[in-house]
């Protein structure tokens, strides 16, 4: 599969996982992600995973919103692994972008699979997330599949092209919080660059979702991540 192939099938996939976009509102956006992770021990089961990423948003302009998150992961084969952790992931806007505070906490667990097909790397994750969001009745759990392909490109330099899609479902109604039903799609594409223990990723990010009775809301967002694994 050459280059401009693969770019082409990406694309349509990516744009037909977007579904029916009709939001009523858009915004542009600005986010990062760092993140990195560690082997425990000499045989290398046990991780240790730390992320922290920040989102500009209302054009840039304000944070958003920032999401720290950890876990301990074990490595159940060479290509699956199981992750616990915690995230604080407040709010510091409002759906009009007025300053305005909400606190969010996170216990979320995680299946990772990796295999190659097709000339492609895959990577396959599972999250399940019990969240706790200030000012509502309830625990909120949600549900996230997110499938990525990566294809590599340079055979000197380890770099080329990735993308993935992500679907997020709601199972339970909350006061004053999310709904049961479809919650948001999230897509990405864009170049990646591996130098040694570092992956550099940055590209186009889109999300339609749902704003907690509000009007549905679609962000264009430039993304740009550093991933280490040690």
């Amino acid at each position: 599969m050459n280059a401009a192939r693969l770019t082409l099938t990406i694309a349509v996939w990516l744009l037909c996982a977007r579904g029916d976009v009709r939001a009523q509102r858009s915004d542009v956006q600005g986010w990062s992600m760092f993140t990195a992770q560690t082997s425990l021990g000499s045989e290398k089961r046990w991780l240790l995973y730390a992320e922290a990423q920040p989102r500009l948003a209302d054009n840039v302009s304000q944070l958003e919103r920032l999401l720290l998150r950890s876990a301990i992961g074990y490595n159940l084969s060479r290509n699956v692994s199981a992750y616990l952790g915690y995230a604080w992931t407040p709010t510091f806007v409002d759906t009009n972008y007025n300053d305005s505070f909400r606190d969010e906490h996170r216990i979320w667990q995680q299946l990772l699979v990796r295999h190659n097909g097709l000339d492609l790397v895959w990577q396959h994750r599972f999250r399940q997330e019990q969240r706790l969001i200030e000012h509502t009745s309830d625990v909120s759990h949600r549900f996230r599949y997110l499938l990525r392909g990566s294809y590599r490109i340079g055979q000197e330099l380890d770099w080329g092209w990735t993308g993935y899609n992500e679907i997020f479902v709601t199972f339970n109604s909350v006061e004053k919080g999310p709904r049961a039903g479809f919650d948001r799609n999230r897509f990405f594409y864009g170049p990646y660059f591996a130098v040694g223990a570092a992956r550099y990723e940055v590209g186009y990010l889109g999300e339609y979702g749902k704003r907690f009775g509000q009007s549905d809301r679609m962000i264009h967002a430039l993304f740009f991540s550093l991933n280490f694994s040690l």
